[in-house]
């Protein structure tokens, strides 16, 4: 069974309370009948069919840190910005990129995931699970060499490592007996070191200068954490997020929600940080030390929040691209909760505008999936993976796209290859220069890592 990020499962722990849950929601809502079957997809890596309600993370923990209450009144305010009308500024447009045939730079026997680019332009930071375990084996990928090397292993899909440019480390999670542990490896014959014994959620952060690592402990699993990775000194954070959550949901859904690890995006300046769960996404300024939560809006025909799956900050820090849904937990599918689908939104913090764009087509009665995004360095363009189709046996296909956040315009590149597969968030990845996409690739039978080279139009125009 395959993994999407990290946010969704301690929220769906109540997985077997889900046809409770729809009932409730209907009963709330004042609608008559029965529950109209959800459509069983499949997010496979390798040969394994499983649906989006099989494909959200495995439970966090074993042992969850006791339950914050909700709060019943909160003082956050609404996120407010510029609100100029946004412009088209000029730029590429979407079919000014050349996108090579995707090349097979690397196989294995089972899920390869894809972390992100080291600032070198050649390094990928990959996972790679060990077939027949629950471990992963954590890995530094030189694409241009393919020269593997291994950093650490871990227990369980523990969210994505990250790279520590002033240590030349990679810290990440793993799972200790009954508890998450934060550790770091140097990579010299995988010299490991614990940093942090007890942690809440596998949601890590590093800050531009490379020094410093946020993170969340269940001493205070509302309140993150800024690690010093050189002196290993930790601040505890004045924001309690506890404080920030009001009930959202239905009061029959509402009572039956526990609060639940937050995931972090950084800022490239380091300025403001966003945290976000179902069903609040938080915007948080380091400057002023003030939090405001960033409305997404309702979704149609549930009526339900939207919340945010995933989270990228476009490199230049203007742009907020989300993958979300309001799908609502305990949606009954018969095997768990399903997301009835998922879109694109991007938040313009310069202008206030939100745009949700649904990339992926619709598969079946409104279900289509947007399941991985990367920015490319120019701050305007996006690739995105969807899945385009269903094939006979129920495994999900996907797509590339392009997307130009600045006109909400997309298209499809590379149609005669269906990319991606299984691992929602790990997929996909553009590179520091623009000249390289770097995307899963599998086949049933194994995990295929792929390059697509990425040039400007005119470059090879003017080739002779």
């Amino acid at each position: 069974m395959k993994r999407i990020l990290s946010i969704v499962s301690s929220l769906l722990g109540l997985l077997a309370l889900g046809v409770l849950v729809a009932i409730l929601v209907l009963t709330f809502r004042g609608l008559e009948g029965e529950v109209e079957p959800t459509f069983q997809s499949s997010l496979v890596a390798i040969g394994t069919e499983t649906s989006p309600s099989s494909s959200l993370p495995e439970t966090l923990t074993p042992s969850s840190p006791p339950v914050t209450p909700t709060a019943l009144a909160t003082s956050v305010s609404l996120c407010t910005f510029a609100g100029h009308p946004a412009t088209i500024e000029p730029g590429p447009s979407l079919d000014a990129f050349i996108f090579s045939e995707p090349e097979v730079v690397l196989t294995h026997t089972s899920a390869i995931g894809i972390a992100g680019w080291l600032p070198d332009g050649e390094r990928l930071l990959i996972t790679r699970d060990i077939p027949g375990t629950n471990r992963q084996s954590i890995e530094t990928f030189n694409t241009r060499t393919g020269e593997i090397q291994v950093y650490a292993q871990r227990e369980g899909a523990n969210g994505k490592p990250v790279w520590l440019p002033t240590l030349r480390a990679v810290a990440y999670v793993t799972l200790i007996e009954r508890y998450h542990e934060l550790w770091i490896s140097h990579g010299v014959s995988q010299l490991t070191e614990r940093l942090v014994p007890n942690v809440w959620g596998p949601s890590l952060a590093v800050e531009p200068d490379g020094k410093h690592l946020w993170y969340f402990s269940r001493t205070n699993p509302d309140c993150p954490q800024r690690l010093n990775v050189e002196t290993r000194e930790a601040q505890l954070v004045s924001l309690d997020l506890a404080s920030l959550r009001y009930p959202k949901y239905p009061k029959p859904i509402q009572s039956m929600l526990r609060p639940s690890p937050f995931q972090i995006a950084q800022h490239p300046d380091g300025s403001q940080l966003v945290f976000y769960t179902q069903p609040w996404t938080f915007l948080f300024d380091k400057r002023t030390n003030q939090a405001c939560e960033i409305d997404l809006g309702q979704s149609e025909p549930e009526n339900m929040p939207i919340w945010a799956i995933e989270t990228q900050w476009s490199p230049n820090g203007r742009y907020l691209a989300l993958i979300t849904t309001g799908s609502f937990p305990g949606q009954a599918s018969g095997v768990g909760a399903a997301l009835l689908h998922t879109n694109l939104m991007v938040l313009d913090t310069k202008t206030g505008d939100l745009r949700t764009l649904q990339i992926a087509p619709d598969i079946n009665n409104g279900q289509h999936y947007v399941t991985d995004m990367s920015w490319a360095p120019d701050s305007r363009h996006l690739a995105v993976l969807g899945v385009v189709r269903i094939t006979e046996t129920g495994s999900e296909k996907e797509g590339a796209f392009v997307v130009d956040v600045s006109s909400g315009e997309f298209q499809r590149v590379l149609s005669g290859h269906e990319l991606g597969g299984g691992l929602w968030g790990w997929q996909i990845a553009w590179s520091l220069s623009g000249s390289q996409l770097a995307v899963n690739c599998p086949t049933p039978e194994e995990g295929r890592l792929c390059i697509i080279s990425v040039e400007p139009k005119d470059t090879r125009e003017e080739q002779p």
